[in-house]
């Protein structure tokens, strides 16, 4: 029989769907039981604080959740949980390395330098394990976007125009996130530096830069289940050049929408997962991928869109009413394993 375990976070939940704009709900892990169960599957429910370490779960088809956690304390455990399974043989949807770029923009720019379509790395970006390294580069060209390695909704996203705004983002966003360890260990430095003697590292919170597009509005959040897709038009935030975390969300289509899903599907076809969120912009003449996420992302472009795409005979149709978030989950998955045979 075929086995599946799905694990629920430190705090009982399961991913995020949203009722409405403003409550985040988790999804109904009873509801895709069930529909696994329906299909063949003797389905485990667990979680990362109650996980039976001394259980062999070698073959199993495992359904995790992952967190956003700045200080790594619950998703560093949930690393060893998921690295643990790895070893013993079991099959993680997503795979590994997306769980690891869950929120860690450096790994993000680490997969999409692995791309084979030139297309999606129009967006070029370096990485940096700390300021001081930084310092020691040299930048011809302005301006560029400064970003933190975690964070979401816009936070810790800059856009530096000269040298100067560059090293104050950079010295910002790569300061160490625990805030008590950093002054403490500044206060250290100073009595360090009248010893002349070497001092602590505390910029040492990775960070990247990266090109920046000019003239845009906003950007499209596409997310992918299966052979849907889900698009809202994002505006950005006034007089900034940010569009995540605006919530300015419009479901008006314009003459883009083919072009945006033609670029999503190419991502899909890179991007190997159940389930892909996507933040994609269009410059008048081609589109960019900002970022991407496969797993633990916000579920608004679907659970509270009046429809959906899917492609037919290489032409896009609309697929009208809602969907039930819980049943769209279980077909991306039900989808990716079917490909992958």
């Amino acid at each position: 029989m075929k086995k599946m375990l799905i694990i629920k976070d430190i705090k009982n939940w399961f991913w995020v769907t949203f009722p409405n704009w403003t409550t985040p709900v988790s999804l109904d892990v009873e509801h895709i039981i069930h529909f696994f169960e329906k299909t063949g599957y003797q389905v485990e429910l667990t979680s990362y604080k109650e996980f039976d370490f001394s259980k062999n779960y070698s073959g199993y088809v495992v359904l995790y959740t992952s967190a956003e956690d700045y200080c790594g304390g619950s998703k560093d455990f949930m690393e060893d949980v998921l690295v643990h399974l790895m070893n013993q043989g079991a099959v993680l949807l997503p795979e590994f390395k997306y769980f690891r770029a869950h929120h860690n923009k450096v790994m993000m720019e680490i997969l999409r330098d692995e791309f084979k379509e030139e297309k999606l790395r129009t967006i070029h970006s370096q990485v940096w394990s700390s300021y001081e390294q930084l310092k020691e580069a040299s930048f011809t060209q302005y301006p560029i976007i400064v970003k933190r390695a975690g964070g979401a909704g816009g936070t810790g996203v800059f856009l530096a125009h000269d040298e100067k705004e560059l090293y104050k983002y950079a010295e910002k966003v790569s300061r160490m996130t625990n805030l008590l360890q950093f002054y403490y260990l500044s206060c250290r430095n100073i009595r360090r530096r009248l010893r002349r003697r070497e001092q602590f590292l505390i910029h040492n919170s990775k960070f990247l830069t990266q090109n920046y597009i000019p003239r845009l509005d906003g950007d499209y959040k596409v997310l992918v289940f299966g052979t849907h897709y889900f698009v809202l038009h994002r505006l950005n935030r006034k007089d900034d050049f940010r569009a995540s975390g605006s919530g300015a969300f419009t479901h008006e289509e314009d003459d883009k929408i083919d072009m945006i899903l033609d670029f999503a599907k190419l991502c899909t076809q890179e991007i190997k997962a159940p389930w892909l969120s996507l933040d994609i912009c269009h410059d008048g003449t081609a589109c960019h991928l900002i970022e991407f996420q496969c797993i633990t992302f916000g579920f608004k472009a679907m659970s509270l869109s009046e429809h959906h795409y899917v492609q037919k005979d290489g032409r896009w149709e609309i697929v009208e009413g809602r969907v039930v978030p819980e049943e769209e989950f279980c077909y991306g998955v039900q989808c990716y394993l079917e490909m992958r045979g």
